[in-house]
């Protein structure tokens, strides 16, 4: 795959991977119709797991020990042709076997009206609309050149062929399926055909629905009789949000009264768009990364007029600099209209561009939409929404926020406006938006479309800010080196032909884009540049280079009461308080040692942690693999003589005196046996490089090739090296880790980063990494406003909408005199969120205490401490407990204080001290679920 799956992916493609090849076997061998579904919610990545999954049918999978199925071909449904045009584009991008680049089509073929095959060939992906199978459609009619043969013939022959494995993926498979699917409706009729056989044919072996909402598909297939349904291969919505997927927030601007501010909100639609731009320009210029192209959707009313679009482009235009309206193959603008066709509105030109091929026209800056756009459209691009629908249409605006919170790169950047959707609602108010949030965070009627965790809605989001202290003087000097800046950054004059240099070889002069501008800047005293000379009034140098601008420096801003909310010494305190804690990250079992080695040594190898860890990992194998046959010579000899020498039984029937003799005996192995002995070496260390390696370092110590082949032939076959061999290659992969983790934290761009981060995880030990310190970013406006937060608004405090628990202890945290500052922790999974890996009843788990508080100890020294209110009734009470009690004996300097408040319903507030053994041997020997006992036990204490 050329897409780095996510563990959630990993995991969901080995579970449909295996029930896949169960399926078939089952049908072959028992005639077994049967049914699964791919269930995963939006922005999961379905197309991608179902193309890692369908190369693992194709090709196999070395780290899932998958053989390849040589018969497989898949049959991909869907509703309509661009969804299908979409998913192949989708599937080239990401699937470097089944498209060797992004113009190989020779496995990836949709089905159109001239298709003329008698049966479908194996290791092929065939996409179909259901509409070619309509009554009248060629492909149900046949033509002279099929000679007179349908689509369900073509179906009938492959299905029943031996040498092929018919696999049938439905996409948005809940569409067409369910109770209504034997209705006499056209999509029901065509589902069900193909499912089931048309008159007569053979029904689809196996079938697999692709589905965020995946009843409706489960319910079908339970109510065939003749068809077994597998469990559903589930993808967990709090997993997808986790992975860095999807965009952490959903910003909602909505009026506090019902006075007309659309004007007003297109103006802020607008600078957020230009600030989206500028930091996405700066962004991806600092990693490394592949340049987004942000987009402005713009949701109009169902009936808007030509004129009234010319007003909303003029507004826009006037705001965003570098649009174009004028020219069709270079204008900003485009719409998604139901009505296809191009607008031209005033002096504005606004063609229709199909909904799948908006993430790909980078050209497109706005686009014009009214409804939902259309099923199966996403645009991580898109990062503003600005919307006309009126209080009345909430699905059409849920909708449509749902197809914009993919993350444009695959992974977070820790940047709270390029990690959110700012939605302006200018139509709504707060009483109305619950139904939005509602279905956004799975609290509505459909919980499966949930696309945000329960604090992922910020409602009239608000800008706060790290408190780091500044004074007169400092904003003083941040004028002058922002004067000093911008007059550096001012244009040079153009060079004349005396300083024509003397190199006959220059290269041609280049044109760098113009900037895009910060939005919402204030008016500044920038001097003036110096007017570039008139090339009429002399000679300009026509081997003149123009250098790119260098990124301005942003204004300072005006000091405000957050700058004095701690002093500087209590903010140096602070920020070591914070980078002094530990963080252990959930492990996470590799799912084949070696090629999780190969794939961190060729991370760092490409990254320059460590130039020479592909060698190193090569030579140290060839090392380990001598090592482990001396250590294990018995049982090594013992397995190498059966390779050598097949064990065989000759049965010899006597038909006159009828008897049966057996004489044992072995048949000797030849080169060519050798060779093909030795191919599952490849499969048990995932690919070829380590197996090469070791045949290169035989040669290169006079071992001939049958030689090498001999001894990982016989190695794989060995229990006891194969044993040593993973624990080595474990061990070594946690090495690697330790000698670059420094180093990564400061080299690696953020996708490099999150990715290095993932292998670490798989490493044996406890790897620790550290807070990142929180940037500036966006909250919701909404509850009471707290001082002493280490990030503010303007005004110094931090607004939080909290239970009664959370104020309760904020509250008593606050009032208490040696209390220095507080971090209200984040609930996702972001690089400055703290956790703690603790065992829950679905695995492994991360806990996320409410609070940290900075406090001042005996000495003066402030330091982190834990105040954790949590539910003593709550199931994952004693799960956490435990977690914590794990963490403090690990790392008992780390915090300190870290008590857990137990909050029973009556309002009792009691705490337990989690680095108190006593405490913490009780939390261990507790057998019961219920954990009300431990905190009204003699080791709680009252909170006060």
């Amino acid at each position: 795959m050329r897409a780095v799956l996510k563990d959630f992916q990993s995991a969901a493609v080995e579970k449909l991977s295996r029930s896949l090849r169960r399926m078939t076997r089952d049908y072959w061998e028992d005639g077994r119709l049967s049914a699964t579904c791919l269930a995963a919610p939006t922005g999961a990545g379905k197309t991608v797991m179902s193309a890692a999954a369908i190369e693992a049918l194709f090709f196999g999978d070395d780290a899932l020990a998958l053989d390849p199925d040589p018969h497989a071909v898949v049959l991909w449904l869907s509703e309509s042709p661009a969804l299908n045009e979409q998913t192949r584009n989708r599937i080239m991008q990401v699937s470097d076997k089944l498209s060797a680049d992004f113009t190989d089509y020779s496995m990836l073929h949709v089905i159109g009206s001239d298709f003329a095959e008698e049966r479908l060939r194996p290791r092929n992906v065939y996409f179909l609309s259901k509409n070619m199978l309509s009554r009248n459609g060629i492909l149900t009619r046949g033509t002279e050149a099929t000679s007179g043969r349908t689509f369900w013939d073509v179906l009938d022959t492959t299905i029943r062929d031996p040498e092929r494995n018919l696999y049938l993926f439905i996409d948005e498979a809940h569409r067409g399926l369910g109770p209504e699917a034997f209705a006499p409706s056209d999509t029901a009729t065509i589902y069900a055909n193909l499912i089931d056989g048309f008159e007569g044919r053979a029904a689809m072996p196996v079938v697999v629905g692709v589905s965020a909402t995946p009843q409706r598909f489960v319910a079908a297939m339970q109510e065939r009789n003749d068809r077994d349904c597998m469990s559903p291969v589930r993808v967990a919505p709090s997993d997808v949000q986790e992975s860095g997927l999807l965009k952490d927030t959903i910003e909602l601007y909505v009026p506090d009264t019902d006075t007309a501010v659309e004007h007003q909100y297109l103006t802020l639609a607008c600078r957020r768009y230009n600030e989206a731009c500028e930091r996405w320009a700066a962004y991806c210029g600092d990693n490394g990364e592949p340049p987004v192209s942000p987009l402005l959707l713009v949701q109009t009313a169902d009936h808007i007029s030509d004129g009234a679009l010319a007003g909303l482009c003029d507004q826009i235009s006037s705001l965003v600099p570098g649009l174009k309206s004028q020219l069709a193959f270079e204008t900003s603008f485009a719409n998604v209209f139901g009505e296809h066709g191009n607008i031209r509105a005033g002096r504005y030109y606004i063609p229709y561009i199909r909904p799948e091929n908006v993430q790909g026209a980078r050209l497109t800056r706005v686009l014009f939409a009214k409804e939902a756009v259309s099923n199966g459209w996403d645009c991580p691009r898109a990062e503003v929404l600005f919307s006309q629908r009126t209080r009345k249409d909430p699905t059409y605006i849920t909708q449509l926020i749902g197809r914009m919170v993919r993350t444009p790169l695959a992974h977070r950047t820790d940047d709270g406006i390029l990690d959110s959707v700012a939605c302006y609602l200018p139509n709504f108010n707060p009483q109305t938006t619950h139904e939005i949030v509602d279905y956004l965070t799975g609290n509505g009627k459909e919980p499966e479309a949930a696309v945000a965790g329960k604090d992922g809605v910020l409602e009239n989001p608000q800008d706060v800010s790290p408190a780091v202290p500044r004074g007169r003087d400092d904003y003083e000097r941040q004028m002058a080196e922002w004067s000093e800046a911008a007059r550096a950054a001012s244009p040079a004059p153009l060079p004349g032909l005396d300083d024509l240099p003397e190199t006959e070889d220059a290269p041609a002069a280049t044109t760098e884009p113009e900037p895009v501008p910060a939005s919402g800047s204030e008016p500044t005293t920038t001097p003036e540049p110096k007017p570039a000379p008139n090339p009429e009034s002399g000679p300009v140098n026509p081997l003149y280079q123009p250098q790119a601008a260098p990124r301005p420096m942003p204004r300072p801003e005006p000091l405000t009461k957050r700058d004095s909310s701690f002093t500087p010494a209590e903010w140096e305190g602070i920020k070591a308080a914070y980078d002094s804690i530990p963080v252990r990250r959930n492990p996470k079992k590799a799912r084949n040692e070696f090629r999780s080695l190969l794939d961190a040594a060729t991370l760092m190898d490409t990254t320059e942690l460590l130039q020479t860890a592909e060698h190193d990992v090569d030579e140290r194998f060839c090392r380990e693999v001598e090592g482990a046959i001396a250590a294990e010579r018995e049982a090594y000899d013992a397995k190498r003589a059966e390779v050598e020498n097949t064990p065989m039984v000759k049965i010899i029937l006597d038909r006159r005196r009828n008897q049966e003799d057996r004489e044992k005996g072995v048949a000797p192995i030849d080169d060519d046996g050798i060779e093909k002995a030795a191919a599952p070496a490849r499969r048990e260390f995932s690919g070829d490089e380590l197996p090469n390696a070791y045949q290169r370092f035989c040669l290169e110590h006079g071992v001939d090739i049958d030689e090498a082949n001999l001894r990982l032939a016989t190695i794989v076959r060995t229990f006891e090296i194969m044993d040593r061999l993973r624990k080595w290659a474990a061990e070594y992969r946690g090495d690697l880790f330790d000698v670059t983790a420094q180093g990564a934290r400061i080299q690696l761009t953020a996708a490099r980063r999150e990715e290095y981060e993932q292998l670490e995880r798989e490493s044996a030990g406890h790897r620790l990494t550290h807070l990142a310190w929180p940037t500036a970013t966006k909250v919701a406006g909404v509850g009471k406003a707290w001082p002493r937060h280490i990030v503010q608004r303007d005004d110094g405090l931090y607004p939080l909408k909290l239970n009664v628990a959370e104020r309760h202890v904020l509250e008593t945290e606050l009032d208490r005199p040696y209390t220095v500052a507080f971090y209200r922790n984040p609930s996702n999974n972001s690089t400055y969120s703290f956790s703690i890996p603790y065992n829950a009843s679905n695995g492994r788990q991360a806990l996320r205490p409410d609070f940290i508080f900075f406090v001042r100890d005996g000495d003066g020294v402030i330091r982190p401490s834990i105040v954790d209110p949590h539910g003593d009734f709550l199931a994952d009470t004693l799960g956490k407990l435990r977690g914590y009690v794990e963490y403090l004996r690990e790392y008992p300097d780390a915090f300190k204080s870290a008590v857990m408040v137990g909050c029973p319903a009556k309002g009792d507030y009691r705490t337990l001290d989690l680095l108190d053994s006593k405490v913490q041997d009780t939390i261990d020997g507790w057998s019961e679920v219920d954990t009300r006992g431990l905190f009204s036990g003699p080791l709680s204490h009252p909170y006060m």
